[in-house]
């Protein structure tokens, strides 16, 4: 199991929080809950409500929307993270490929982190943002 300083480190490389200042990243990696998945083993599926999100430690997923070709994420990256954002539900599934470890983010604690701490809400945002946008 990975420490709070732990997890902060590994939630520093992602791309999704890393305009997220050191200090409120350790508010986020102390209500990421660390899980494990086995080859095969879904995170969500289509339409499920979007209730969680995951940053990939090890392993890899598989990105599944109907009627389109699969993504591969692997460590350091997230999946669901914009229906997450939103509070809708998955557009896809999502399957591990192989064992995977994760950190899981409860969309209820999330969002009452990011109401008590605005660079955390500014910092999503930023990288949303990016993304959105397509810039690196």
């Amino acid at each position: 199991m990975l420490t709070v300083m732990e997890k902060v480190a590994v939630l520093q490389t992602v791309e999704a929080f890393q305009a997220v200042p050191t200090e409120s990243l350790a508010r986020v990696a102390a209500i990421a809950q660390e899980i494990e998945y086995e080859a095969h083993q879904a995170l969500y599926c289509d339409n499920d409500a979007a209730d969680s999100m995951f940053v990939l430690l090890q392993g890899e997923v598989l990105l599944l929307r109907p009627g389109q070709e699969g993504k591969k994420l692997g460590p350091g990256q997230v999946a669901g993270l914009l229906a997450f954002l939103a509070g809708d539900t998955e557009p896809e599934s999502a399957m591990a490929t192989q064992p995977v470890r994760a950190l899981r983010l409860d969309q209820e604690d999330f969002y009452d982190a990011m109401a008590e701490d605005f660079n955390l809400t500014r910092g999503i945002l930023r990288a949303v943002v990016k993304r959105a946008a397509g810039t690196p």
